[in-house]
């Protein structure tokens, strides 16, 4: 039964709402029922697909539902190594709602897309210029799939810092802002790489028990 493989995706969702400094854990592919077809050949419920490394791109997993044909809700991806590189939500097919982005499984981003009505050669939508207030009306070609729409927050990837917030109307940027480092932060990750052992003076010498002698 699907069962099993959803609870497993349910677990997963609970698990990536920690810190973003936190390592995300691999997520556990699902497993049983997978990667079947509906009476009309189209992929339903649970798949789970892999890609391997082509023309320099990294390969990677990917495991979500379908819905008789149709990407629908979190897709979870992996790369090569089983780390967590991003989840996106999908509606109809296109990327449609929340999205987050990974790196060495760590947070580095989280933004909105705003999917386009793949039933129609066009989708309408309503929006505020950002200097008159005033209500828009604009027609997008749904050949473009889905659009950024909403707040996107980027991270540091290494402290979960908030480094730059950006706004967007179907697809526009209309406002953002950077939050750089205060002389606070600076000094303590100075202090900080400091300690990194390749920033060291001192020459790492192994303990005499793990020399090795080649005379």
């Amino acid at each position: 039964t699907l069962l099993k493989p959803i609870l497993s995706t349910l677990l997963l969702a609970a698990a990536l709402s920690v810190s973003a400094q936190t390592v995300k854990p691999s997520p556990s592919l699902p497993s049983g029922d997978v990667n079947k077809k509906d009476s009309k050949g189209k992929p339903d419920g649970m798949w789970v697909l892999s890609a391997p490394p082509r023309m320099g791109e990294p390969g990677f997993t990917e495991f979500g539902l379908y819905d008789h044909g149709h990407k629908a809700g979190v897709w979870y991806k992996m790369d090569g190594a089983g780390q967590l590189t991003s989840s996106e939500t999908f509606r109809n097919n296109v990327l449609d709602g929340e999205a987050k982005y990974y790196e060495n499984g760590r947070l580095t981003c989280i933004g909105y897309y705003r999917g386009l009505n793949p039933q129609y050669p066009f989708d309408t939508f309503y929006v505020t210029d950002p200097e008159t207030h005033k209500e828009i009306r604009r027609i997008i070609p749904t050949e473009r799939s889905s659009l950024k729409h909403g707040t996107w927050r980027f991270y540091d990837a290494d402290n979960g810092r908030l480094m730059r917030e950006e706004d967007y109307q179907i697809d526009e940027l209309v406002y953002h802002k950077d939050y750089p480092y205060t002389k606070e932060d600076s000094l303590k990750y100075a202090k900080r790489a400091t300690q990194l052992p390749h920033n060291k003076k001192k020459n790492y010498t192994p303990p005499v028990t793990k020399q090795v002698s080649y005379n």
